[in-house]
């Protein structure tokens, strides 16, 4: 072989390797760049999903230009859906669209996730800047290129590749299932999707018409606060997926940022109050009828703070408070249900309706069943007849008040015709009447009296209900109030001294702040254990003063007995070990003592502040110990 025969050789081989580099796509040099192939013939929608490159931005500030150098370091993502939840940082994302046609194509980029806060796209074809745009649901609505809830985006792609960055930001939640859109397909779609909207929301007005008449002739606030919660709910669920901006609100920016976060607390305050008033909680259960009222007042009060309070932060509370809310609702339907309450069946079956369509929805997006319209749509579905089911729930109940109503007219008609029939043999016999008159009346006295005695048993229970602390099982405030004037008074007459120790538990609030306000009561409970057997003398009180803080009265009792009493009780307290969830806490506790000989110069009010003075001391000199003041009439 020449040498002329050796140089066309290399030249040939050189020209090859250089053709397959640049034949090559990148998704074979860099699987963070993956490649979408199109033409006339693909299929009307691709949807991207993970097959994207990430770039996360922690600082908010990189530029087009900056995270295109090449030294970016881009990553796959290795999630099981692009969706990266609530965070403080922007991330882009890349793909290529390769156009194997020799002319341009018309293609649509959706995101349709419509509450993100910053779109960016940034299509380069060549290595030039094609098309941009800069979305987000912070922008009035006009400046949308296409009408549409979601965020779409029109693309003319040119023979080849075609490269597509995209940014997003928000302060909620960032999710980025990008779908590459055929435009006739997408129009065909978009229909039939507003189509089936059209009927969710369809369904859910016609039931709030509905049931809004229903409450006009029955006058049941359960009916108000089921309009309310589905009210609340297709609000929600316009707002979520972008209709109200588009069609009710799209100049009001502002008010469109937070409308999400507002609507959910909307939707759980009236959850809790349906549930409460429904399943008649008040009278079935106390302990339940508080929980569900003080979740109704957190979501009241979150409500309030939505208009205030960032939505980032706001919608996560209110994202925290549904599946503890909606658990609380079915667990009590079931336990209502379990309990005899019939009424509550439809009830129930409502909720675990939804929770079931949630986890098929859920199911779907993780790859677990095979994704279709039917799950898809799951949670519409469940809404629909979670919203169906809870009217058909109200009906149910009113038919079995009407049929508890009807079954007490018949056992009320049985005892009229029974005592006509007694009347027909009073008649009769007269003698016999008025004896049986006389043991009526003597049962009757006897029904009486033992009603009276209930009745006093009941006031007495009452009354020591009143002056008990609910938490600590001790006395309240109000009692130790009485007790400490009617002591002072009488050890104002016989000169006798009177000793008053309050008592506040340290660093209380970082021991809720730790352990939960749960934990904090477990420890209020046993500090108040702990003491209460050592306060047995008639005329001696431990009551709960009010927060962390206790109170002890002590009458006939001098200041060195008295603090010899808090050393002891302080000692106690700081041996004191409280389980909690499988593990204890430990707390301490300071002591502030005041005794002395009440007369016109120590009144109750300076009693209690000459010991309050002697507490503060404690806590300045480093808490968990006992600090005395002197008092008027001192008594060693």
């Amino acid at each position: 072989m020449n040498l002329k025969a050796v140089v066309l050789c290399g030249l040939t081989c050189v020209l090859g390797l250089l053709a397959t580099a640049l034949h090559a796509s990148p998704s074979s040099a860099d699987a963070s760049f993956p490649v979408f192939e199109v033409s006339a013939q693909t299929p009307g929608r691709i949807d991207v999903d993970t097959r994207m490159g990430m770039l996360t931005d922690s600082t908010r500030t990189l530029t087009p230009d900056q995270v295109m150098s090449p030294k970016q370091t881009w990553q796959t993502i290795t999630r099981k859906s692009p969706n990266f939840g609530f965070t403080e940082d922007a991330y882009w994302f890349r793909f290529q669209i390769d156009n194997l046609a020799s002319q341009d194509l018309a293609r649509f980029v959706e995101l349709p996730i419509p509450f993100l806060d910053d779109v960016q796209l940034y299509h380069y074809t060549a290595g030039q800047l094609k098309t941009s745009y800069a979305l987000g649901d912070e922008k009035p609505f006009a400046q949308r290129v296409l009408r549409h809830q979601n965020f779409v985006m029109p693309l003319n792609l040119a023979p080849g590749a075609n490269l597509i960055y995209i940014r997003l930001a928000s302060s909620g939640t960032i999710e980025a299932p990008f779908r590459i859109w055929d435009p006739t397909q997408f129009h065909e779609t978009n229909g039939n999707e507003k189509l089936l909207q059209g009927m969710v929301i369809g369904i859910l007005l016609i039931m709030i018409v509905y049931n809004l008449f229903v409450y006009f002739s029955t006058r049941d606030v359960n009916y108000l606060f089921y309009i309310g919660f589905v009210a609340s709910y297709l609000l929600f669920h316009l707002t979520l997926n972008g209709y109200t901006f588009a069609y009710v609100w799209p100049n009001a920016v502002r008010w469109n940022s937070f409308a999400i976060s507002t609507f959910m607390a909307s939707a759980e305050l009236f959850t809790c109050l349906f549930a409460d008033g429904f399943l008649r909680l008040s009278k079935f259960s106390r302990p339940a009828h508080y929980l569900t009222r003080a979740l109704a007042t957190v979501s009241a009060l979150l409500l309030a703070l939505t208009f205030v309070l960032p939505y980032s932060l706001t919608v996560r509370v209110g994202a925290a408070l549904t599946i503890p809310i909606a658990l609380t609702a079915l667990a009590l339907g079931y336990w209502r249900w379990w309990r005899g309450a019939k009424f509550a069946r439809f009830y129930c079956l409502a909720w675990t309706t939804v929770l079931i369509s949630l986890c098929v929805l859920n199911a779907s997006k993780f790859g677990l069943i095979p994704s279709n319209a039917w799950t898809d749509n799951a949670s519409q579905i469940g809404i629909v007849l979670l919203v169906l089911l809870l009217s058909f729930t109200l009906a149910d109940r009113i038919n079995h008040d009407r049929m508890l109503r009807v079954n007490a007219q018949a056992v009320a008609l049985g005892h009229e015709r029974w005592a006509r029939a007694s009347q027909e043999a009073l008649i009769k016999t007269k003698e016999d009447t008025n004896r049986e008159l006389e043991q009526r009346v003597t049962a009757r006295t006897n029904d009486l009296n033992r009603t009276l005695d209930q009745l006093k048993l009941a006031n007495d229970q009452l009354q020591r209900l009143s002056n008990m602390d609910g938490l600590t099982q001790i006395s309240n405030r109000a009692f130790f109030d009485r007790a400490l004037a009617l002591e002072h008074r009488r050890a104002d007459r016989q000169k006798s001294p009177l000793s008053l120790i309050m008592i506040d538990v340290d660093h209380f609030k970082l021991v809720n702040d730790s352990y939960g306000h749960m934990g904090g009561d477990a420890c209020l409970r046993a500090v108040a254990h702990l003491l209460q057997p050592r306060i047995q003398r008639v005329g001696d009180v431990l009551a709960r003063y009010g927060g962390e803080e206790f109170v002890i009265l002590l009458v006939n009792s001098n200041q060195q007995d008295s603090v010899a009493l808090a050393e002891g009780f302080r000692a106690d307290i700081e041996q004191l070990h409280v389980p909690f969830e499988g593990g204890t806490i430990r707390v301490t506790a300071s002591f502030g003592v005041a005794c002395g000989i009440p007369d016109q110069h120590l009144s109750p009010q300076e009693l209690l502040a000459h010991a309050d003075k002697a507490l503060y001391q404690a806590k300045h000199d480093g808490r968990n110990c006992v600090r005395s003041v002197a008092t008027i009439n001192r008594v060693s």
